[in-house]
């Protein structure tokens, strides 16, 4: 009587009867060899050892499960979320806006206008008041003040006259130059009456500057008037001098028009080489 079938071995060598024609021959894993799955069935011999009547094979114990006083409790969570707020609806106002703006365009287009116009008369406001406020400090910060004049010292000559002059320039900040005015003139009189005529030379001064000047006057001793011998009165003459004073500082430059007027009291004889000058007193007047 023949035995059990055994399956085929996968390292059995080939034989001769076997060709390439014949069906390859069928061999089965032991399901011994695969892992064993968890389950809590116990699990069933493949159907094919029963087929081919091999003795039942080994099982392998599954794992046991671990008890249920160890599996971790699951937490629950309650997560409150804020209702949707709709941000991309427009409030009703903003419809009855929109609309009214349909109905009206020419009137929205005034509007628009109107707006334009104040806004620009607005920055038009601010900028000469910010015009106006550099101004006034320009004005306060670089104000001229009245030159002094003061004559030291009066000769006589032939055909002329020379007055020296020591002029003085208050003004801290600001330098000046004086000039002659256009169709001015230096004037020195008696009574009223002319002694001599000229112009007056280029001076420049630093701030609170002095110097020194001499104005030569075209005349003639002729038109004196001769002090009586022994008479111990002064003689009164007054000299006019008509000038323009450039004052600047950096960019800032102001333009003025002087008037100094003299009054010089002399002793002695206006014939004289050097004539003593008893007292003299000079003011200074700004035209404009």
């Amino acid at each position: 009587m023949e035995g059990p079938r055994r399956p085929p071995s996968a390292t059995a060598p080939e034989s001769d009867d076997d060709k390439p024609d014949d069906p390859p021959s069928v061999w089965h894993r032991p399901t011994s060899s695969l892992p064993a799955l968890p389950s809590l069935d116990p699990p069933s011999h493949h159907w094919r050892n029963h087929s081919l009547n091999l003795s039942p094979l080994a099982t392998t114990s599954s794992p046991s499960l671990p008890p249920p006083d160890s599996i971790p409790e699951l937490e629950t969570y309650v997560v409150q979320v804020p209702r949707d707020q709709v941000y991309w609806t427009p409030p009703p106002e903003h419809a009855k806006y929109v609309e009214k703006r349909r109905k009206n365009p020419e009137k929205n287009k005034k509007k628009g206008c109107s707006k334009r116009l104040l806004w620009f008369f607005i920055i038009l406001v601010i900028f000469g008041f910010i015009l106006g406020a550099i101004i006034l400090i320009l004005h306060f910060a670089f104000n001229p003040t009245l030159p002094v004049f003061a004559v030291e010292r009066l000769t006589v000559k032939p055909s002329n006259f020379e007055v020296t002059l020591r002029a003085e320039n208050p003004t801290s900040n600001m330098g000046v130059r004086y000039m002659m005015k256009k169709n001015g003139v230096v004037s020195l009189t008696y009574n009223n009456k002319s002694l001599g005529r000229g112009t007056f030379p280029g001076l420049s001064q630093a701030a609170s500057g002095s110097d020194k000047v001499i104005v030569k006057l075209n005349g003639s001793t002729k038109n004196a008037v001769i002090q009586p011998r022994g008479s111990k009165l002064p003689l009164v003459m007054m000299l006019k001098m008509e000038l323009n004073a450039e004052y600047e500082a950096g960019p800032v430059k102001r333009n003025k028009e002087v008037v100094v007027t003299c009054d010089v009291k002399v002793k002695g004889l206006l014939d004289a080489k050097k004539v003593e000058i008893v007292s003299e007193n000079c003011e200074s007047e700004f035209k404009n």
